[in-house]
């Protein structure tokens, strides 16, 4: 399957996981609290597959366009309601119980990110040991006295198994300027503690990347093997296989994976002779590196994908992963819920929104690198999903709790032309708002931004 092939696959089995899920949590509250459900259906437009149980008073679709859901319930604003049905129809229940169906498409989305993140520490994800190899000259970290070789076992105290396991902790401190501290043990066994203090960065310059790369920490480098080929590149066409590891180039020996990409990519259009180890084999092999322009400037690639990190795995129990998955999915909404703020205030670049396009190309490439990756991918997507919903825009989940706030305020529903008004101002709202993560879709894939 191509790369393309991939995205699209993606793309839809996430939108389709997520937006039932999303659609389940109106539906199952819904059928809980009293409501009387007249469809549930995954996809807009004309229905594909529909099916009524029997005694079931719900019709149950899969639409045509695979780019969202609803719940109809029944309501005497969409149509005349029998008066025996009268007491379950949506808009005759109480504010509690129209707030709590409203409320219920975002929270289980929540619940869902939990679910998939406590499956991850289940399975165990792949990582890397938490030993330093590279730290940047001038950074945060060569200031705060880090060195080479370094392991951490702590942060704040939390026991540190891999490289990764804290990284959304420690960016959500970053993100409020609060100070963290690390013990950390040397190779020659010498225990010692260091503090980092994120005052010192800018926070208009945090970003969602793991915040020990935004303050020059790196794990050692993987070594230059080959993962996967890209089709009908220069790799794949000189006969590189995967699992190939490239020892030398032109003679000069290659350390591990950035070395070998520093080498690469000065040498656009030129003929390269590859060392390689296969198995317990050494052999030789000539191409040519393609020439790809960035920022105006040309690069060499021979279209590798790099090894993935499986020198560690992080694993909990069930009943402790159960903690760790709600820490873990608190971190990254609060991480997710500041961004977005910082992008309405301008103290974040508005260039960090994704749309469709990134979206599927990122759901694409963890298809390809398995479930652990897929189900990461559809929490982060899932919180995002969860939090979009309750922005207080008229037509999205969060604009009518706001409605049921004025509501509550003021004892009386909003009239038709306040709710017209508001419609129309939230359908601008979101039109704007993909509008912009289009662009800086198509300005991604020209490599712009």
């Amino acid at each position: 399957m191509s790369g393309f092939g991939y995205s699209l696959l993606g793309f839809l089995l996430a939108i389709a996981i997520l937006v039932a899920v999303h659609e389940f949590g109106h539906f199952w509250v819904a059928r809980k609290l009293g409501v009387k459900v007249l469809r549930f259906s995954i996809g807009f437009g004309k229905p594909l597959f529909r099916w009524q149980p029997k005694n079931d008073p719900t019709e149950y679709s899969i639409g045509m366009i695979p780019l969202g859901g609803y719940v109809k319930m029944l309501d005497e604003r969409e149509g005349e309601v029998p008066a025996d049905e009268m007491h379950l129809a949506f808009n005759n229940k109480s504010l509690k119980v129209r707030s709590a169906v409203v409320f219920a498409g975002p929270a289980f989305n929540f619940l869902f990110a939990i679910l998939a993140i406590w499956l991850v520490f289940q399975i165990g994800a792949p990582d890397v040991k938490p030993i330093v190899g590279e730290i940047l000259p001038e950074s945060i970290a060569e200031t705060a006295g880090f060195r080479a070789g370094d392991k951490i076992l702590s942060v704040d105290g939390r026991e540190v198994q891999t490289w990764g396991e804290h990284q959304f902790y420690m960016l959500h401190q970053a993100m409020k300027g609060n100070p963290i501290t690390l013990k950390v043990e040397s190779e020659q066994s010498a225990v010692r503690s260091i503090e980092l203090d994120f005052s010192a960065i800018d926070q208009s310059q945090i970003s969602g990347q793991p915040i020990t790369s935004q303050i020059g920490l790196y794990p050692p480098p993987p070594r230059a093997e080959v993962n996967r080929l890209v089709p009908d590149a220069p790799a794949a066409l000189a006969g590189l296989q995967q699992g190939d590891v490239i020892t030398a180039i032109n003679g000069e020996p290659i350390a591990h994976w950035f070395e070998m990409v520093e080498v690469v990519s000065s040498r656009p259009g030129e003929e390269l002779e590859l060392t390689i180890r296969r198995g317990e084999t050494e052999l030789s092999q000539k191409l040519t590196a393609s020439r790809t322009e960035v920022d105006g400037k040309e690069y060499g690639r021979i279209g590798i994908y790099m090894p993935d990190p499986q020198n560690a795995r992080l694993r909990y129990g069930p009943l402790e992963a159960v903690w760790a998955a709600v820490d873990y999915n608190w971190r990254m909404t609060a991480i997710t819920f500041r961004s977005l703020g910082r992008m309405l205030t301008a103290e974040m670049s508005s260039e960090n929104l994704s749309g469709p396009i990134t979206i599927a190309r990122l759901a694409g490439d963890t298809v390809q690198s398995g479930l652990v990756d897929f189900l990461r991918f559809l929490a982060i997507i899932s919180v995002s999903l969860g939090l979009l919903n309750l922005m207080p825009i008229p037509v999205l989940d969060g604009g009518h709790l706001m409605y049921y706030l004025v509501e509550a305020v003021t004892g009386k529903e909003p009239s038709e032309t306040v709710m017209l008004r508001g419609q129309q101002i939230g359908i601008a709202l979101l039109v704007l708002l993909m509008s912009l993560a289009f662009y800086n879709d198509i300005m991604r894939l020209f490599g712009l931004i």
